[in-house]
């Protein structure tokens, strides 16, 4: 192997490591102590904020989405997106109280 195909080689390698780090949000696998990408935590704070008030409302969703102020088609968009499903009812946590908590805090 000649030195323009090993460095090829090793450009190659390099880019399949890196290619195969990122998890299905594209965001870099944190076992590997990078730090989280902006997309990634952007991603995160999104599902936090609408799984939280589709509980808050009950999973009502045309109020969820006034809430958030977005579109109801918007937020049906959201859901498949990230693939939310509503808790099974013995397993709902008080979630009004949780934010009117997280509000004044």
């Amino acid at each position: 192997m000649n030195e323009t195909q090993m460095k090829s080689s090793k450009i190659e390698s390099q880019h399949m490591t890196a290619k195969a780090s990122r998890n299905d949000n594209g965001a870099v696998d944190q076992a590997q102590g990078n730090p989280p990408s902006l997309r990634s935590l952007r991603v995160e704070a999104e599902i936090y904020a609408i799984s939280r008030t589709l509980e808050y409302t009950g999973w009502n969703r045309r109020r969820a989405a006034q809430l958030l102020s977005i579109s109801y088609r918007g937020i049906l968009y959201k859901i498949r997106q990230h693939n939310l499903t509503p808790r099974p009812r013995g397993q709902q946590e008080p979630v009004g109280e949780i934010l009117k908590a997280e509000s004044q805090g």
